[in-house]
């Protein structure tokens, strides 16, 4: 249609202009998803159903742009302002020391090296009511890298147990999540991935991030976050650190948000997802949705966050699975222990 053929022309200018001004400055394009579009508009094969999913995303991208510009340099309210970097973590008792308050658990004898905090790297599977708040912990605990995957997008129906805002309604999670907590300290580093990890096309790509997702960009990271509620990706997480020899930690709230539990598991050395109290979740579908509370989330969020900070540092007991009942304000632990008909790979260290 005549319409169809000027929105089409239109995308191709700018896609062309964009183009140019890129090859020019050395820059890439921000319209990547469309750098196989060559010659003529009327030429590029695609329906209208493609073309307004394309505009939206480009719309959205915009969206988390402006908003970003907004914060930054807004002079109708207050401004948003990113304290600087600090090369170590200081424990002088000073007002304008972040790190103060962490460093006195040193002092205190409570960690010996907590500094060391900011040589560990963790990949968070999830953004959701619980990753939120683990990523928001570990941040401000100064952890050293923070690798972020989910593939969702906010919705205002997760303004009941998320730090996200209503006018960031259509951003993607993980694009939110890096832009509040490089805020909260921006000594931490962030690297986020926006994708489903339970396609095929994208297990490769999954595989390969978490291998090089250290500090260095050449070691693996240290520990692995799941806080999904999906089971396949569950088993995907636990799939890919029995390849690699790395700890999974999993986190799980139930569908009515009464209880959840944290685990961790070590190849070789503890139980799998066989052991978990709770695999089997509600399937999403239109009109029907599991219950959520903040408090449970940030309850077993809290629960995670602390037992990373003790594997990690070496300090306290590290918990393999603590289970939470808000019902009866039970906390229960329990070790658990590798199934025998899996066997470590020969030379396991853990």
């Amino acid at each position: 249609s005549k319409v169809r053929g000027r929105h089409l022309g239109f995308l191709h200018g700018r896609h062309a202009r964009a183009r140019s001004q890129a090859s020019e400055s050395g820059k890439p394009t921000p319209f990547g998803s469309m750098d196989g579009a060559v010659g003529p508009a009327h030429d590029i094969k695609v329906t209208t159903s493609d073309l307004r999913n394309q505009v939206g995303r480009i719309q959205n991208q915009v969206k988390e742009i402006q908003e970003v510009v907004r914060m930054y340099s807004s002079t109708t309210g207050p401004r948003r302002v990113r304290r600087q970097k600090m090369d170590t973590m200081s424990s002088e008792v000073v007002d304008t020391n972040p790190y103060s308050r962490l460093m006195a658990l040193k002092s205190m004898g409570v960690v010996k090296n907590y500094e060391r905090i900011r040589d560990f790297s963790v990949a968070i599977v999830g953004i959701g009511g619980v990753g939120v708040g683990v990523c928001e912990m570990l941040t401000r605990c100064g952890v050293g890298k923070v690798l972020i995957y989910d593939y969702d997008t906010i919705e205002l129906a997760n303004m009941n147990r998320m730090f996200y805002r209503p006018e960031q309604a259509g951003w993607n999670k993980t694009m939110a999540a890096r832009h509040y907590c490089s805020e909260l300290c921006p000594d931490t580093l962030f690297e986020v991935h926006n994708m489903d990890v339970t396609l095929d096309e994208n297990r490769a790509k999954f595989k390969d991030t978490i291998a090089h997702g250290g500090i260095d960009k050449k070691s693996p990271v240290n520990l692995i976050l799941g806080c999904v509620d999906n089971w396949n990706a569950r088993q995907v997480m636990e799939a890919v650190c029995e390849e690699l020899q790395l700890p999974f930690m999993d986190a799980v709230v139930t569908d009515d948000a009464m209880s959840g539990h944290i685990q961790l598991i070590v190849p070789g050395r503890t139980g799998g997802l066989e052991a978990a109290p709770v695999k089997q979740q509600m399937e999403k579908r239109p009109g029907v949705c599991a219950a959520s509370l903040p408090t449970t989330d940030s309850i077993i969020a809290g629960l995670m966050a602390q037992n990373v900070l003790k594997y990690l540092l070496g300090f306290g007991e590290v918990a393999f699975m603590l289970s939470y009942n808000a019902v009866t304000n039970d906390f229960q632990t329990r070790m658990t222990y590798p199934d025998p008909r899996k066997q470590p790979p020969a030379g396991d260290k853990y």
